[in-house]
């Protein structure tokens, strides 16, 4: 319910912001009185009014109260700021119209304030059933829970992809102006935009990169995989090629339980005809977007993806999507999701301009509470670049 309520702050209120205020002493009263008394009384613009409802309004300002404590400081400037409880600190964003009415707010996810690493680090524990984490600072370990233990990770893998392609690039075997042809057999599921491309289209690897890495589209992954081979991103990620799966093939075997069955009751030889199979036919939607199938995954450690993204994370399409990280300085991030499945894979900066990586992976057998995770890590992200 929490991780709900969070999703229609961002989503719902995101549709309602304007220019922020210049007047902030006005804008700081409001959300004073909006934290205060849940907004009763507040003048709204008409459109936030339709997009908000004052009841929807009340209830989502109960639930931050609720999770993070009473506010004790508040700062803002030019509408964007921070607000700040005993336990917690919260992003928030608001606007006002020019005559003062509220137009717009946007809170983030609540992040806890912790002392340490090792108090960061032990709230990573109980995000679900099985739970791997890993700081590293260039050569050395800050922090790690069974990082070289494969666990699923989501779309996280196609950091194995934009290793392979990006080496090839640089040895002059090929150049991201190089154009592909997109076909039948790679499109995919959502998330992404090609796979409403019409057959036949013509993509740059810059272009597919670009968009398998920061809106995670599958279709460009498939696409990507195509060229490369699966045995050589297989190797990469550390993993058999035998269980190398597509995208589409992950999706067509959630499709299909008789097919999901019988892979993962199959000789490991046997396994890429059957998914090869199931493929044939575009991927059931909603059957696809159910819960992971333990086994049917692309299972790699952490400190495995720690390794991929490091040397190329430069490259501007780990750039464009801070993911967890947003607002925490220049990073290179690529994570994963599917019911069940979560990573986070950051590389940032540290005060000192030392490279850190972070990463963070959940497989569990029930939904997991991204935003609780998102926070979890946020706050991880801070001690690590305040760590001396």
């Amino acid at each position: 319910m929490k991780a709900f309520l969070w999703a229609a702050i961002s989503a719902v209120m995101a549709t309602c912001l304007a220019s922020p205020s210049s007047a902030q002493e006005t804008d700081r009263a409001v959300l004073e009185a909006l934290l205060s008394g849940g907004g009763k009384g507040l003048e709204v613009t008409e459109d936030f009014a339709k997009a908000v409802p004052q009841a929807q309004l009340e209830g989502l300002v109960e639930t931050l109260i609720a999770q993070i404590g009473p506010v004790e400081e508040i700062e803002l400037e030019d509408g964007t700021g921070t607000v700040r409880s005993a336990g917690y600190q919260v992003p928030v964003r608001i606007a006002l119209d020019a005559e003062g009415r509220l137009a717009g707010l946007r809170f983030g996810t609540p992040e806890p304030l912790v002392a340490d690493l090792r108090t960061a680090v032990a709230a990573l524990a109980d995000l679900g059933a099985e739970v791997s984490w890993l700081v590293t600072r260039e050569d050395a370990v800050l922090a790690a829970g069974g990082a070289a233990h494969p666990l699923a990770v989501g779309s996280a893998f196609k950091l194995g992809i934009l290793s392979v392609l990006a080496r090839e690039v640089r040895a002059g075997k090929t150049d991201w102006d190089r154009v592909l042809r997109l076909g039948e057999a790679h499109r995919s599921l959502p998330g992404g935009r090609l796979q409403d491309f019409p057959d036949a289209a013509p993509v740059t690897l810059h272009t597919a990169a670009l968009l398998m890495i920061a809106e995670s589209d599958n279709t460009a992954t498939d696409l990507l995989l195509d060229l490369l081979g699966r045995e050589i991103v297989a190797e990469e990620l550390g993993i058999a090629p035998e269980v190398m799966l597509s995208t589409r093939e992950l999706f067509a075997l959630k499709s299909d339980p008789a097919a999901a069955h019988a892979w993962l009751d199959a000789d490991p030889k046997e396994r890429p005809a059957i998914a090869a199979a199931a493929a044939l036919q575009p991927p059931d939607p909603v059957l696809a977007s159910g819960m992971w199938l333990p086994g049917i995954e692309w299972y790699v450690p952490l400190d495995r993806l720690c390794a991929l993204i490091l040397p190329i994370a430069d490259l501007p399409m780990l750039q464009l999507n801070p993911g967890p990280a947003h607002g925490l300085g220049p990073v290179a991030y690529k994570g994963g999701s599917e019911p069940g499945v979560l990573n986070f894979t950051v590389v940032l900066r540290d005060a000192e301009d030392r490279a850190v990586c972070a990463a963070l992976t959940v497989n569990s057998p029930g939904r997991i509470d991204e935003q609780a995770a998102t926070g979890a890590f946020r706050a991880l992200l801070r001690r690590v670049v305040a760590q001396p």
